[in-house]
């Protein structure tokens, strides 16, 4: 199978269903690997076409259609399905309750004409409110019979249907923010899909022969292009997992690539963390990785402890060293600006502190600091500039700047936001032209020819490769505790070894009474519960958070304070367990007082929770209290899924994995957990099909 040199994403599925109707395209798998679905090209092809005939039933092209998808197979048909119908797709997952308010702004601020999911995830239809315009919107599954095809729309699958697109037309929207009221949607077309994929072709060795392994979530934009669009760009056969798949279990992801012989593979750097961290010598015996050209590292700040680890880890079942690439990129650029190219050595290097404007010192090796690697460089139209922020003149190689990229790849703005696409998309370097270019924010330079990343200009916080924006956790902060003083709270994040995490200053309002330890208890768990973030919070002195002239915050400033204990602090919860002085502790009831085998059980579930809570903090289980939210002993999402499938273990059973994040505290988990231990099977398969 040959590349394919089409200018737009229908034409070049059509041309695979056309000329290789019987090669793999897709392959879903769950659990221990088990394969769940497949899709050759020729399958993609006519699901999508007939989905495509559905969808212009009931909206027409131009249109934007949410795509409410778990990971597997349906969502792959109904992407493409949206491009076949000229309808711009937004791409983003199964509504939860602590979802369902970002999902409905995202629909506000597309304004979406309809709703594609499957017809389990339309029961989620419940958790949006009458007035919503999410439940007003008319919900299709993808699994429908393509015999409710009628009328006109039949035609689309008629032998002349889909000629193919022009390149400026807008095929999705990536949207940048997980929780926020004020979602942003970049605007993707067929230009940038193209020439992203050819770019990652080209610099990551993807051809026909290639296999593509990955449990990245659909939508996020490493997930999107990596796992959906390159592979039928290139006419690869992609194996995908959902991403608690791995996350519950690491060594699946390593198998994966294993038994298939995956050639790329691709994921943020703590993925890499958790499979050297999260898997066992008697697991890993047996892997063989021989077969990697590329395991990409994207999507957040590259360690290079972590490169190392996972190097010394898995050389010795075939890990080639070359075969690590760090990149980097973001959604306003489709996906990838720069990436080191396979078989390359790693490059890094230990330098001083990096200011805008100022060239970057490197230093001796053995100095204690933080080594930075290199993210490669550009390929084909793509250039990146280091940029003054303030000046906007061109800096040498060797100072520190900001990262400004021009090409095909970047997008043309945000939808709906003319002005803020301006600032943003349409800069130009002082003096050089008239090419505009994409301001990112981050701080970098370029030295021996490699782009190197310090940090962040813009505020945006990245834990887990998922980025937070601290406009958006101090909204939720200010809303979390009637004492919280609105326009004196302050988000940042700060590194603790090779994690990035969040810290909250909040100040209370003056001659409020209410207790600082109980609203950094409620600060702490309104950020977890909306943003799926174990902070450290302080509740500083009434005027602590330092503002300029003009009423701004001054973050910078604030994590300078915290970082040297300048902060005046009435009280503080730390991101990880509360200590025993500030969680009740729980009373032990005896198992005398039990007249019923499922209490017994309840008594035996809490314990266990409680014990595994205890043994990743490291504490004993007195510092516990089983009637705090599950917030409250600073579990992350890996975590939660971690605990999860401990649980599936010590059941035997599947458990539905809402019932982490929907339970109030350890005792409901628990009584939830028991529950589905005493009830009949039967009635369990009868209520998974309602």
């Amino acid at each position: 199978m040959e590349l394919v040199l089409e200018t737009d994403f229908v034409r070049i599925l059509q041309k695979r269903a056309q000329d290789d109707p019987d090669v793999s395209a897709f392959t879903f798998l769950e659990g221990d690997l088990d394969v769940v679905g497949t899709l050759t090209y020729g399958e993609l092809h006519d699901r999508a076409l007939v989905l495509a005939a559905r969808l212009l039933s009931v909206v027409s092209p131009g249109d934007r259609v949410l795509l409410l998808h778990p990971a597997g197979l349906d969502y792959v048909v109904a992407f493409y399905a949206c491009l076949y119908a000229r309808i711009i797709g937004v791409p983003l997952y199964v509504p939860q309750h602590r979802t369902a308010s970002t999902v409905e702004a995202i629909a506000r601020d597309c304004q979406a004409a309809a709703v594609l999911t499957t017809e389990r995830g339309a029961s989620r239809k419940s958790l949006f409110g009458e007035d919503t315009r999410v439940a007003n919107l008319p919900w299709l599954g993808t699994d429908a019979s393509s015999d409710d095809v009628t009328g006109p729309a039949r035609e689309v699958t008629g032998p002349s249907a889909f000629d193919g697109v022009a390149p400026d037309t807008v095929a999705y929207l990536q949207y940048t923010s997980g929780s926020t009221s004020a979602p942003k949607g970049v605007i993707v077309d067929h230009t940038n899909m193209v020439a992203q994929c050819a770019e990652a072709a080209m610099s990551w060795k993807v051809d026909a022969d290639s296999r593509w392994v990955s449990w990245l979530p659909h939508f996020h934009d490493y997930g999107q292009i990596g796992s959906i669009l390159l592979p039928v760009f290139a006419g690869a056969h992609c194996v995908l997992m959902a991403p608690a798949t791995f996350v519950r279990r690491p060594i699946r992801w390593l198998r994966a690539i294993s038994q298939y012989r995956g050639t790329h593979t691709g994921a943020p750097n703590f993925a890499y963390d958790l499979c050297v961290e999260g898997t066992t010598e008697e697991q890993r015996a047996g892997l063989d990785l021989s077969s990697l050209v590329t395991a990409g590292n994207g999507a957040e700040p590259v360690q290079f402890d972590t490169q190392q680890r996972f190097q010394r880890t898995f050389a010795e079942h075939g890990l080639r060293p070359g075969a690590l690439c760090p990149s980097y990129g973001l959604a306003e650029a489709t996906l990838k600006v720069t990436n080191k190219m396979p078989d390359e050595p790693l490059t890094w290097g230990t330098f001083g502190p990096a200011t805008p404007g100022s060239p970057v010192v490197e230093l001796p090796a053995d100095k204690v600091v933080r080594p930075l690697v290199s993210c490669g460089t550009t390929v084909a139209d793509t250039r990146v500039a280091i940029v003054h922020p303030q000046t906007r003149q061109r800096l040498p190689d060797g100072h520190a700047g900001e990262v400004w990229v021009t090409g095909p790849i970047v997008s043309h703005g945000y939808w709906g936001r003319p002005q803020e696409s301006d600032d943003v998309f349409r800069a130009r370097v002082l003096g050089e032209g008239s090419d505009p270019h994409l301001r990112t924010g981050d701080l970098g330079f370029i030295h021996d020819g490699q782009l190197y990343l310090c940090g962040r200009i813009k505020d945006v916080v990245i834990v887990n490769g998922v980025n937070h924006y601290p406009q958006d956790i101090e909204r939720t902060v200010e809303d979390s505790h009637p004492a919280v003083r609105r326009g004196h709270t302050a988000a940042f994040g700060v590194t603790e070894g090779a994690r990035e995490s969040v810290v909250v200053v909040a100040e209370c309002a003056r001659r409020d009474e209410s207790s600082p330890t109980d609203v950094a208890l409620a600060i702490h768990q309104a950020v977890w519960r909306v943003h799926d973030l174990a902070a450290t919070v302080v509740v500083a002195e009434t005027g602590t958070v330092p503002m300029t002239t003009s009423g701004k915050i001054q973050r910078a400033r604030c994590k300078a304070d915290f970082l040297q204990g300048r902060l005046v602090v009435r009280a503080r919860k730390d991101a990880g367990p509360m200590d025993a002085g500030t969680v009740r502790s729980g009373t032990e009831t005896p198992k005398s007082a039990f007249t019923s085998a499922a209490q017994v059980l309840n008594e035996n579930c809490r314990t266990h929770i409680e014990h595994w809570i205890a043994g990743k903090a490291g504490e004993g289980t007195s510092s516990i209290d089983a009637r705090e939210p599950l917030s409250a002993h600073g579990l992350s999402s890996v975590d939660m899924l971690e605990l999860h499938q401990t649980l599936e273990d010590w059941t035997g059973l599947r458990l539905p994995p809402e019932l982490m994040w929907e339970s109030e505290s350890i005792d409901e988990l628990a009584t939830l957990v028991v529950a589905r231990l005493t009830t009949p099977a039967s009635d369990l398969t009868a209520g998974a099909g309602r």
